[in-house]
């Protein structure tokens, strides 16, 4: 630990360097109230490591297995597949985020009681609202009020006094704020086919077609990318001309600002993590299980794959099990061909609620959330943002808690967002990128992020950015891999994020990989069944305390280097202190 003046700076909470560790600004007065800085480094050059050699050995038999370099890959259709119970390299690490740091021991992992809270602001009542009953003047007044929304945002951040509306022909350079969409809602965004739409208040609504300069910057992205990632839906700034008025000629893209973390009072951290009473850690770090359907291979509905999963997590014993659907896979082949003779809620009460009841009797510690999918069988709630399941008719035990379809929850301090939607493929297949340079040069000093040009990173930046779990719109069509979307406009608030999640997951079809972006870990677990029949991956992350003295002393006298109070509320720095080991089944 290191003392400033006879204090703790914020940056030792958990006693690393801070060069290492993304920088915000602290807002004075107040943890969302503040501008923002533009330029966020996205991941720390510490933090994302794919091993070569054996995990350290930790308490059950998820690490003892080797690293795998890639997934099985899927069975041709000629060949028959490998009977799940047979297949390779089981159990063995794919990638891991923050490595260096430990997993749980032993003693950890002993204990009947439950040792954390679970708390989320979200009203299921919220979700359970009529299907279909859209009227189009109710759809465009919450998408022009987005952009309004949007307008004040570029305001604070980026101390904008005005916006002029591109669809005016005028010779003065204006900058102006409005949602990117294609040519149509089946069409693809391109360079010479990118689109503005304003608001009524900032340009009638009207939209007005873009030219990219050759000289275009970006402003707001991370250094190093190269350009921008846009795609049909988002919002940004553009200063530019409309000299002719029929097109709008972009010389700078402005980019949307980061979202605003979640802040905790020193007392209450101290309270959480070392804390010896009931739901407190003691000391001991936070253990978390996340996996996503489907559960069961294409060839039957037996659920080895879910069996197989949870006789491990009865290992583990962890705090929280997240588990997303599908469970009961409507486009399961022989689901999808009549040939069960059970109701869909009598195949989750024996495939999947009979599975958790012994679960939390062989670990009554643990906490199980389930989240639906748009898939699943027995919610009849299909468009999205869903409903949670309804517990009367599924036989859950005691121990389960049901969430909806995205949803954002908090375990002691760490907050969480989660969505069941495959948001990160319709990002990359959506996505057009502008190549430009940077309107300004890196700081002195700043270190280029060597990730910068990630596409799965820009995708977990749209979403953070965007302040939404699904910012696409419209939503692209089903396709091969792909399902559509019934993405309710008017219930929009429900898919918004109102703060930064320390902790995002999102399932994809994409191989799994975590990331730290914006400060925010980026968790894809891909699916426990892939493919069909090939075995998939779930999360496993350890979430360690900050260091007390410092909490102790960051309570008692606040921090020396902002001059701030005593046990004013501070960032949880969690992408710093979570260990996320990806897991092939």
């Amino acid at each position: 630990m290191q003392r400033s003046n006879g204090g703790f700076s914020v940056d030792n909470l958990f006693n690393l360097g801070a060069d290492s560790t993304p920088k915000r600004s602290r807002p004075a007065g107040g943890a969302a109230s503040a501008p923002r800085p533009s330029h966020l480094s996205s991941s720390p050059l510490h933090a994302q490591h794919t091993p070569n050699a054996r995990p350290t050995p930790g308490p059950s038999r998820l690490n003892g297995a080797s690293p795998a370099s890639s997934l099985a890959s899927p069975a041709t259709p000629a060949a028959p597949a490998i009977p799940f119970s047979q297949r390779p390299d089981k159990l063995t690490l794919q990638e891991s985020l923050n490595d260096h740091l430990p997993l749980p021991t032993s003693a950890e992992t002993t204990g009947s009681k439950a040792r954390v809270a679970l708390s989320s602001s979200k009203n299921p009542a919220d979700y359970d609202y009529r299907i279909a009953y859209e009227r189009a003047m109710d759809r465009s007044e919450v998408l022009d009020n987005l952009i309004d929304e949007a307008a004040e945002i570029f305001r604070r951040d980026y101390g904008i006094d005005e916006f002029g509306d591109p669809g005016v022909q005028s010779q003065e350079e204006i900058i102006a704020v409005g949602r990117l969409c294609a040519e149509s809602d089946t069409a693809k965004m391109t360079e010479t086919a990118s689109y503005l739409e304003s608001s009524r208040s900032l340009g009638s609504g009207h939209r007005v077609l873009l030219k990219f300069e050759p000289d275009c910057k970006v402003r707001g992205a991370p250094y190093g990318g190269g350009g921008a990632g846009l795609v049909p839906g988002c919002m940004v700034g553009l200063k530019g001309i409309n000299g002719g008025g029929k097109l709008f000629a972009v010389k700078e893209i402005i980019m949307m600002p980061p979202i605003d973390p979640h802040y905790t009072a020193p007392s209450e951290l101290l309270a959480y993590q070392y804390g010896n009473g009931l739901k407190q850690l003691n000391g001991s770090p936070m253990s978390v299980i996340v996996a996503a359907g489907p559960y069961t291979v294409e060839s039957d509905l037996d659920y080895e794959p879910l069996d197989d999963f949870l006789g491990l997590v009865k290992e583990e014993k962890p705090d929280v099990l997240v588990m997303l659907g599908p469970f009961i896979d409507a486009s399961h082949p022989s689901i999808a061909a009549g040939e069960v003779d059970e109701f869909p809620t009598e195949l989750f009460r024996s495939r999947i609620s009979s599975k958790l009841v012994s679960l939390l009797g062989a670990s009554p510690r643990t906490q199980a959330l389930l989240i639906p999918h748009g898939r699943d069988l027995t919610n009849a709630h299909v468009a999205y943002p869903q409903a949670p399941f309804r517990k009367d008719d599924l036989g859950l035990p005691k121990g389960v808690r049901l969430l909806p379809n995205p949803t954002s929850f908090d375990i002691n301090e760490v907050s969480f967002g989660l969505t069941s939607v495959d948001v990160f493929w319709s990002l990359k297949t959506q996505e057009f990128f502008k190549r430009c340079p940077d309107a300004e040069p890196a700081p002195e000093g700043t270190a280029i992020d060597p990730l910068a040009k990630d596409i799965n990173q820009r995708a977990g930046r749209h979403l953070l950015r965007q302040r939404s779990f699904y910012p696409i719109f419209p939503s692209p069509p089903a396709a091969k891999r792909l399902d559509g979307l019934n993405l309710d406009i008017t219930h929009y608030d429900l898919v918004k994020m109102t703060a930064g999640p320390d902790i995002l997951i999102a399932p994809s079809m994409q191989r799994a990989f975590s990331r730290t972006v914006d400060s925010v870990i980026m968790i894809n677990p891909s699916f426990l069944v892939r493919d069909g029949s090939q075995p998939g991956t779930f999360a496993r992350l350890t979430i360690h305390p900050l260091d007390k003295d410092n909490l102790n002393e960051l309570a008692e006298n606040g921090m020396v280097d902002t001059g701030g109070e005593a046990d004013e509320p501070v960032e949880h720095r969690v992408w710093e202190r979570c260990r996320v080991d990806l897991i092939k089944v």
